[in-house]
């Protein structure tokens, strides 16, 4: 059985991915680029300061997001310039040797980084109740219903960019990942 990077990367993600599958990385069929973005809002934190680390719950799902990427071939990982933010991406970015990103937390800024920099790419995000509802609008993604994020959201968009100058198909996944592993 052979399956898409798309697909195998939401099996991973949900967890429901199984060995026995084989992966293909053959995209001559294909004339667009993609570009896959797991987003996730900071793990929980000690308290409401603008600068609080995590609290016991929020390293551990620190832990579990990094085992849930595990297999997911990472190019960057972004994250603002937050305690919170950077402990929790920090042991992902550690397990695949990757330094993080700092962005300012500009929602439409970052989509066109990643619109002009970041085509084919794998990227990691990591953002804040009130920042990842504006940054899926800015990378093209609708949604009807206000967005009410929760600690255990896992966002994966995918942008699939024509070749031929077309706008840009985005795809949204929401999953929900524990605080434990």
């Amino acid at each position: 059985m052979t399956l898409s990077i798309f697909t195998l990367t939401s099996l991973l993600a949900s967890g429901l991915f199984n060995s026995s599958f084989e992966v293909t990385n053959d995209t001559s069929h294909q004339q667009s680029e993609h570009a896959t973005l797991y987003i996730v809002r900071h793990a929980e934190k000690t308290s409401e300061q603008s600068h609080a680390d995590l609290s016991k719950t929020g390293k551990s799902r620190a832990e579990a997001l990094k085992e849930i990427l595990r297999d997911v071939a990472l190019d960057a990982i972004y994250t603002t310039d937050t305690t919170r933010t950077r402990n929790t991406v920090a042991p992902t970015a550690k397990a695949k040797k990757i330094a993080l990103t700092v962005y300012t937390p500009e929602p439409g800024k970052l989509a066109k980084t990643i619109f002009m920099h970041h085509k084919n790419h794998t990227i990691l995000i990591c953002g804040h109740s009130n920042t990842i509802p504006e940054l899926l609008r800015s990378l093209g993604v609708r949604f009807k219903d206000a967005l009410l994020l929760e600690y255990d959201d896992l966002f994966i968009v995918t942008i699939d960019s024509n070749s031929d100058g077309s706008a840009p198909r985005v795809y949204l996944q929401r999953l929900h990942y524990p605080a434990t592993y």
